[in-house]
């Protein structure tokens, strides 16, 4: 069994991702199951197998320990280490080719709180990949797509399993997906486009030279969803990475 997590901020697109996906490796004869993490999450345009919601219930949390929403979800998110078990025996029981592993909105409580990195360490598997999208409509701008590649870094290291990144949303950034992808591949072009002076400038020259040293962004697969262009070269890296262990 082979896990791909899907990571990124809100609105990026990780459940359209899951759909598109987990729908390709499925017509291709593969046994594939999808996992929802997000137990916040109201509709998700694929069919969910193994579902979080099955085990935790917002609803009950705000009720029982009379919280809010924001605070029941970081609540919720704890929680689900103490499901781990059990979502791993619902898992196990498809005995699946590929796990597609939908994680919450809110990346920091996947990523942050301790039950994301302990999930990932713990469920059962073959090779693990995580796939952090980068949001095309946040990142055309050099000091957000500085602060996206940081957490693309904090990211891969509070998970510490292979990952792929990929700009999502690309045919809404036509004019600016050249720009993004020459940041990408050459930090040094994105520190010509910072905005010089100033101690934000020195801020974000400084930690754009740890984002270079850290060469955290081996290439950047810019994708649609609307049209699923790029969709074959994500599948291709997945394949490099979890099937063919490079």
């Amino acid at each position: 069994m082979k896990s791909i997590f899907l990571t990124g901020t809100a609105g990026s697109g990780k459940s359209n991702l899951t759909g598109i996906l987990s729908n390709w490796y499925q017509q291709e004869g593969k046994n594939v199951i999808t996992v929802n993490l997000d137990p916040g999450v109201s509709n998700v345009p694929y069919g969910i197998d193994v579902d979080i919601r099955n085990y935790i219930n917002l609803q009950d949390i705000m009720d029982k320990y009379n919280l809010g929403p924001n605070g029941s979800l970081i609540l919720a998110s704890d929680l689900i280490a103490t499901k781990l078990e059990q979502i791993e025996e619902e898992i196990d029981e498809y005995n699946a080719d590929y796990v597609f592993i939908d994680t919450p909105g809110q990346i920091e409580l996947f990523a942050y709180r301790k039950s994301g990195p302990y999930f990932v360490k713990n469920i059962s598997n073959e090779a693990n990949v995580n796939l952090f999208l980068f949001d095309a409509t946040l990142v055309s701008d050099p000091s957000n797509f500085l602060s996206i590649a940081l957490l693309a870094s904090s990211i891969k290291l509070r998970l510490e399993i292979p990952q792929i990144s990929i700009l999502t949303k690309k045919d809404l950034i036509t004019d600016s997906q050249d720009r993004i992808l020459k940041w990408a591949d050459d930090f040094s072009e994105l520190l010509d486009d910072l905005k010089e002076g100033g101690e934000v400038y020195d801020l974000t020259s400084r930690m754009a030279e740890t984002v270079i040293e850290s060469n955290i962004i081996d290439e950047l697969i810019p994708t649609s969803t609307v049209n699923n262009e790029g969709i074959v070269e994500v599948i291709a890296s997945i394949s490099r990475i979890i099937d063919r262990g490079e």
